[in-house]
């Protein structure tokens, strides 16, 4: 098993192979065809539109940034995404060959990770016209039902989709460079009655040794119900919890397993924790 330095040594290596010999680098700028697949035994190179890499640069946007954005760039000129006419979806079913968003998803993550703003206007427009966002009042779920008439939400489309909207410009390059170790160490919730209760928040400030946790409405149909979480990595000895701006001398709360377990209802709730 390779760590650290081994692993970002082999990949610097296939990497440096790969541009020679699959996706082609010529003055500094990708070429419009790579090579999706290369066949050894017959010596032949199965050849796509730059557009075709879309799904490696999101893979490569944290080793390899400035390259992964070259061939953003040359991927978005050939599929038309910096020009005023309608998009047009970039994949097809392999089935079917019915046209899907998966092109157009992962072009909005990468629009918002690489900061092309006027790109993912533009894309979030058509997912905005075309993919179905709903808001179930019954469930209190968003979702995108993207033409499919499904019973449930397509998880494939949603999960990229919902990703698009909540990431900022070089967060997927963060996650991987400058992770939050404290994460391991800092008091965390969990044991939370998803979906009854979602949050809406869980941060902590290790300055003030102040944990913020707040609850939104969740499922509707479970509302006012009873529920409790838990939060470890905690002194329980000298700790103090306000809810909703209350001394927490009015809601239950008490230690398990030198854990603080914290009980509520359904619904919106703001919990403050010191220790």
């Amino acid at each position: 098993m390779l760590y650290g330095s081994d692993v970002h040594r082999v990949f610097h290596k296939w990497w440096t192979y790969a541009k020679t010999h699959y996706l082609p680098f010529q003055n500094g700028r990708p070429l419009d065809t790579v090579t999706l697949y290369y066949d050894p035994i017959v010596n032949y190179h199965h050849q796509v539109n730059v557009a075709g890499t879309l799904g490696l640069v999101w893979q490569i946007v944290p080793q390899k940034y400035e390259d992964a954005r070259l061939l953003f760039e040359a991927a978005i000129k050939q599929l038309g995404w910096t020009h005023l006419e309608p998009l047009q979806e970039s994949t097809r079913d392999r089935t079917t060959l019915v046209p899907t968003p998966r092109g157009t998803l992962l072009g909005l993550m990468l629009a918002q990770e690489l900061g092309y703003d006027d790109v993912y206007a533009k894309l979030k427009a058509h997912a905005e016209a075309h993919y179905e966002p709903a808001w179930n009042t019954e469930s209190g779920e968003f979702t995108w039902g993207f033409g499919l008439n499904e019973p449930y939400p397509r998880g494939q489309f949603n999960g990229p989709m919902a990703a698009a909207e909540a990431i900022s410009e070089g967060a997927w390059w963060r996650i991987c460079n400058e992770p939050k170790s404290r994460k391991f160490t800092d008091p965390t919730v969990y044991g939370v009655d998803f979906p009854n209760v979602c949050l809406s928040q869980a941060w902590y400030d290790v300055y003030r040794r102040l944990l913020v946790v707040a609850t939104d409405a969740g499922d509707p149909r479970a509302a006012g119900q009873q529920t409790a979480f838990r939060i470890k990595q905690i002194d329980t000895q000298r700790c103090h919890v306000t809810v909703d701006g209350e001394s927490s001398d009015d809601w239950d709360w008490r230690v398990v397993d030198d854990e603080l377990e914290i009980t509520t209802t359904v619904g919106e709730h703001t919990f403050l924790i010191t220790h």
